[in-house]
């Protein structure tokens, strides 16, 4: 009878309980804390996306507006020449303060069509994120890009 009665008895149930109520709040604790700092990792990838996106559009902007300058002098000068000539593609790095822009200008032939393909790669100060704008245009109509 002694044993059954020990059997029966239900002290030390409530540590039981209580441990048990403590390590699901633990697990749960942990959880939380891995997917918020997931979320976190995230969103930086993300902004910094966008910013290298915007670094390499300013790249090609860049790149753009010095063909341009001077009623076209680059343009023309360097790029304008018959189809079957093979020019030589044009490099350089701009810096800004977020980043830089890594900008290649080349040209290339459709038809009887001479094109120049702006393409930049902009990447952000303190990040592996990188991401690459292209345009390009007919070097008689610049007035008309298509942007890739």
């Amino acid at each position: 009878m002694n044993k059954y009665r020990k059997v029966l008895d239900n002290r030390g149930v409530t540590l039981v309980f209580v441990l048990a109520v403590l390590l699901i709040m633990s697990t749960l604790s942990v959880a939380i804390f891995a997917l918020f700092s997931s979320n976190m990792n995230e969103e930086q990838m993300q902004t910094d996306a966008i910013r290298a996106h915007y670094v390499a559009q300013t790249g090609v902007d860049v790149a753009f507006g010095a063909l341009l300058q001077n009623n076209r002098s680059l343009l023309t000068s360097y790029f304008d020449k018959a189809t079957t000539v093979v020019i030589t593609p044009l490099s350089d790095t701009v810096t800004l303060d977020n980043g830089s822009a890594s900008i290649v200008v080349s040209s290339y032939v459709e038809g009887t069509e001479r094109f120049v393909l702006i393409t930049s790669t902009g990447s952000i100060s303190n990040s592996s994120v990188t991401q690459v704008s292209k345009m390009s245009f007919n070097v008689k109509y610049p007035q008309i890009q298509k942007w890739e």
